[in-house]
């Protein structure tokens, strides 16, 4: 190899080094926990007062008896979703105020019984995607290291859906729903830990 290709050879990779450390630069990637299950998290400063953070839930499945207003549900709840938010931190400090988009992959199905009325159905998201809108904090424990949280709501209501279209479970459904339009939220809650670049 001669001189002048090591020498291009020796440049470029400074270049391709100096290129990854400043595409990572203001990056934290971390995991956490959500009352929607296990997450994982990546953010990037845009500045010191705004981020943008992406966070991917799931893996918490069960099952047990949910009440829906009268009704009882014995059935599965698979729970989890992607979030997109934007972060804000007033005060360059600490505590942030958030604001995005939430996609449901939630699902509840199972056996619902109103009464007399028994039939096999699911509750989901009314809208697959809804705004999220929460306040929480990160602040750094060591160095690189932070510990986050948030608590907030999702907006948009649950709805019960069967394929029984008979006229007495399509009924009770209408009025599931009708009671269910009154909860226009869904809380939200995470905590994660983080690795900052």
């Amino acid at each position: 190899m001669t001189l002048k290709a090591i020498l291009a050879a020796t440049t470029l990779g400074t270049m391709a080094t100096g290129a990854v450390a400043q595409n990572f630069d203001g990056v934290s990637f971390g995991v956490g926990v959500t009352n929607f299950g296990l997450s994982l998290e990546g953010e990037y400063a845009v500045s010191p007062q705004v981020g943008v953070r992406g966070m991917v839930m799931g893996g918490l499945s069960f099952d047990d008896e949910f009440d829906i207003d009268d009704a009882t549900v014995d059935g599965e709840a698979d729970l989890g979703g992607v979030a997109l938010l934007a972060d804000f931190y007033p005060l360059a400090n600490a505590w942030r105020l958030s604001g995005g988009l939430f996609f449901s992959t939630s699902e509840v199905t199972g056996t619902v019984t109103d009464g007399l009325t028994t039939y096999d159905g699911e509750i989901n998201f009314k809208n697959e995607v809804a705004p999220l809108l929460s306040t929480g904090f990160s602040t750094e424990v060591a160095s690189g290291w932070s510990v986050s949280g948030d608590i907030g709501v999702i907006v948009s209501s649950l709805e019960v859906s069967s394929d029984d279209n008979t006229g007495t479970v399509q009924a009770d459904i209408d009025e599931l729903n009708a009671d269910l339009e009154d909860v226009p939220v869904v809380p939200f809650i995470g905590v994660a830990v983080s690795y900052s670049y």
